[in-house]
């Protein structure tokens, strides 16, 4: 079987050593291509399984302007773009890895959503394995509003974090303390964070005044962020969610619940 990888920007150039390495034939096409790749359409008459790495916003175009032929598998690795870009072939799948690429071409251990049907999703998930992927099955057909949550999941639990770094950067500085060296000292409490998560869950993580009732912490942390010029948006949308957190765990009592309530609705 051979894999057609369209498109050469940083999934491809992840994807297409992981799939070698993995023992698979692959070819690579792209508009200007280099030695020993081809063009969009001689790739895509060369594939069994033909993967359109292009931007989600060119899956479509894309899709239309190849030659599909009966046998062959179109497959976008999108988790925002629905498999109806790809209706122009007459089989199609998904295979969306839940890994950040960014510096980092090892999939090893990271999941992958597959949307197939019956026929491909068993090969999909061997392919995945055979990638040190952990497959994760999708709802086949996913709809667009599913779709949409499971990609705003996904960028909440990856970029979402860098925007919650970014206010507790400003803070660090506010207390003042060397702007340049808030990521390095923070960042190990997110990890830490996360490494609890992963062995006692969400609720067993919470920590911090939320976690413990006490009230006056927050008072203080919400005057610092006045006092900084800062708006409390941040820190009060994010404290309901812990206070949900801390009540599943069952930490805090009815009055401690209460109080920590009125201040995070702003009172």
């Amino acid at each position: 079987m051979i894999h057609s990888v369209i498109g050469y920007g940083r999934l491809a150039r992840a994807l297409v050593p992981a799939l070698r390495a993995a023992g698979q034939r692959v070819v690579v096409g792209r508009r200007s291509p280099l030695g020993g790749e081809l063009s969009p359409v001689e790739a895509a008459r060369a594939g069994d399984w033909v993967w359109l790495t292009v931007p989600d916003d060119q899956i479509a175009a894309t899709a239309a302007s190849l030659p599909w032929r009966p046998g062959q598998l179109a497959l976008h690795c999108s988790g925002a773009t629905p498999l109806s870009a790809l209706s122009p072939a007459l089989a199609v799948a998904g295979f969306h890895p839940l890994k950040l690429l960014a510096g980092d071409t090892g999939w090893s251990g990271a999941h992958v959503g597959i949307e197939a049907d019956a026929i491909h999703g068993p090969a999909l998930e061997a392919l995945a394995h055979a990638l040190g992927l952990v497959p994760l099955a999708l709802p086949s057909p996913m709809g667009a509003d599913a779709r949409a949550a499971y990609h705003a999941a996904a960028n909440l639990a990856a970029s979402g974090v860098l925007a919650v770094l970014a206010e507790a950067g400003s803070l660090w500085a506010a207390a003042g303390l060397a702007p340049g060296e808030a990521l390095a000292a923070l960042a190990p409490l997110t990890r830490g964070a996360l490494d609890t998560a992963l062995a006692r869950g969400l609720a067993g993580a919470v920590s911090g005044p939320i976690a413990r009732g006490d009230v006056g912490v927050l008072d203080r942390q919400r005057q610092a962020l006045a006092t900084a010029g800062l708006d409390a948006d941040l820190l009060l949308a994010l404290g309901r969610r812990q206070l949900a957190l801390a009540e599943r765990a069952g930490r805090l009592d009815v009055a401690q619940v209460a109080a920590l309530r009125a201040r995070l609705a702003g009172g």
